[in-house]
């Protein structure tokens, strides 16, 4: 009876523990952040591209990965957040985060920065915990208004004269919004390794890589807002007409 109830009792514990272990690997696995508008996808576990300014690679040096990403809504979005997912062993030293969104880049072309940045209003959390771990650094408090069209996205930590940093590759498993990590169209930018503006695929490395935006997407004027604009624009020709008369 004895051996029962002590039997019972470390299957109850062994139950317990595993429960235990569930509910923490799940509280850091891969996904994408709260408020997300577009996110290319979880880690695929194949490698990373470097994405990483001032550390040991030197003061001045910097690695940057850009990914494209879509505004599919009409208006616009109003973005607040950027994020990437970085395999980096200096998520406590970092001192700031690296941000810039472009247009219209192409091969040795950066295209137009539509926004950038180097914010230290910024947080950096576990994303996912595997052989090595991967950190999310995202840069917060941001206002940025985009309207529908085609970006590219980079957000890089910067460190205090150590450590490397990599963008996770993804393959696209969990992404939101456009393109969902599957389109190959992604630059890589760095003084240290002698690349401007080089498809990543001239890295070796010609997928996607895990990064994204949060925000909202920006509400549609009401009718009457737009018949009243209407309004305004009329009297305003009207006015116009009589002055010339």
């Amino acid at each position: 009876m004895k051996n029962n109830c002590n039997f019972a009792a470390r299957a109850a514990l062994l139950a317990l523990a595993l429960t235990a272990a569930f509910a923490l690997n799940t509280s850091v696995r891969a996904q994408a952040l709260p408020g997300s508008l577009w996110y290319n996808g979880d880690l695929n576990h194949v490698n990373g591209l470097a994405n990483e300014r001032d550390d040991s690679l030197g003061f001045g040096q910097y690695a940057h990965v850009f990914d494209d990403f879509k505004v599919t809504d009409s208006p616009g979005w109003h973005l607040t957040s950027l994020y990437s997912n970085n395999i980096m062993n200096y998520s406590t030293s970092t001192t700031a985060v690296e941000w810039s969104i472009h247009q219209g880049i192409t091969e040795g072309n950066p295209g137009t920065t539509v926004a950038s940045g180097t914010s230290t209003d910024f947080a950096i959390t576990v994303h996912h915990v595997d052989e090595f771990t991967e950190y999310t650094v995202r840069v917060l408090g941001l206002n940025i208004n985009l309207a529908p069209g085609t970006y590219f996205l980079n957000v890089t930590p910067v460190g205090s004269g150590q450590g490397r940093s990599f963008d996770s590759d993804t393959s696209g498993v969990g992404c939101i919004g456009t393109p969902c990590g599957n389109n190959g169209n992604a630059f890589f930018d760095s003084n240290f390794f002698g690349a401007y503006y080089q498809s990543t695929a001239e890295q070796g490395q010609p997928g996607d890589f895990s990064m994204g935006v949060i925000g909202t997407v920006v509400p549609e004027p009401p009718p009457w807002a737009m018949m009243a604009m209407g309004a305004v624009v009329l009297i305003g020709v009207q006015r116009l007409r009589r002055k010339k008369a």
